[in-house]
C-alpha cells in the first residue's frame, strides 16, 4: 500500500489495482469492463469463462479488506451493453442483491452506454460526467477535470520494465501535481505505457507490490 495526498485528502493505492479512500469509507475502481468475456465469446472468439465472476470475487475482497461502505466506479462498469441472451447482467444482479447496505456511484464512462435499466437494478447512483466530493473532482477521463485535484480512469496505464533479458509490461497508477489516474480493474483489458497524462509519477503493481517507477 502507498499512499498519496490530493488536496487536503488523503488515498492508499492498493495492489489490487484500486485505491481507498478513508474519510469516505470508499473504494475507487476505475475500468471494470465486466461483461467483455462474454461479449467477446459471443463474437466467436476464444476467451476462457469466469472472468467476470473472478471479477466481482475481487470486489467482494476490497469490500472486506477496506469495510468499505461505498463503492465508487469511474466510467467503464460494463464493457458494453448487454445483449438479449446475456447471463452476465443477471449475475451482477445477484452479486448487488447480496451488498444491499453498500452505496454504488458510477460516474458514467464511454463504453457505459444504454444501460438506464440496469443501472436501476443495480441501484447504482448514476453521474454523468462527474462527482465532487470532499474536494475532489472524480471523473471517467482526467481531461474532464482540468487544473482540479480529482481522480480518473479510462487510460488503463501501464509501466514498462526492463532489464537486459527481458521487458515486462505491469499496470500502474499515474500521479500529476494533482490527479490519480487508477489502473483498470479488469484484468481481461490491454494496457498503455505512454498514456497522454502529464506524469509526475508511476506506481506500478507488480503482483502484491507497490514499485515507483518514476523515470
Amino acid at each position: 500500500m502507498t499512499t498519496i495526498q490530493l488536496a487536503d485528502q488523503q488515498l492508499e493505492l492498493l495492489p489490487d489495482r484500486a485505491a481507498w479512500w478513508p474519510r469516505q469509507r470508499a473504494l475507487l475502481l476505475a475500468d471494470v469492463h465486466l461483461g467483455k468475456d462474454q461479449v467477446f465469446r459471443r463474437s466467436g472468439l476464444a476467451v476462457p469463462a469466469g472472468v467476470l465472476a473472478a471479477d466481482l470475487q475481487r470486489i467482494d475482497a476490497l469490500l472486506r479488506s477496506t469495510a468499505a461502505e461505498r463503492l465508487i466506479v469511474l466510467g467503464d462498469w460494463v464493457h458494453a451493453p448487454p445483449g438479449a441472451d446475456d447471463a452476465w447482467p443477471e449475475q451482477i444482479t445477484d452479486w448487488r442483491l447480496s451488498h444491499k447496505a453498500l452505496s454504488i456511484d458510477l460516474v458514467l464512462g464511454n463504453h457505459d452506454r444504454a444501460l438506464a435499466p440496469w443501472l436501476a437494478r443495480w441501484h447504482m447512483g448514476v453521474h454523468r460526467t462527474w462527482l465532487d466530493l470532499d474536494g475532489l473532482r472524480l471523473v471517467h477521463d482526467w481531461t474532464d477535470a482540468p487544473g482540479q485535484a480529482g481522480v480518473s480512469g479510462h487510460l488503463h496505464p501501464g509501466a514498462l520494465i526492463k532489464d537486459r533479458r527481458q521487458r515486462l509490461r505491469f499496470p500502474a497508477f499515474l500521479l500529476s501535481e494533482t490527479h490519480l489516474v487508477l489502473p483498470a480493474f479488469g484484468r481481461f483489458t490491454g494496457l498503455m505505457t505512454e498514456p497522454d497524462f502529464p506524469t509526475q509519477r508511476c506506481i506500478a503493481i507488480a503482483g502484491e507490490q507497490l514499485i515507483d517507477v518514476t523515470a
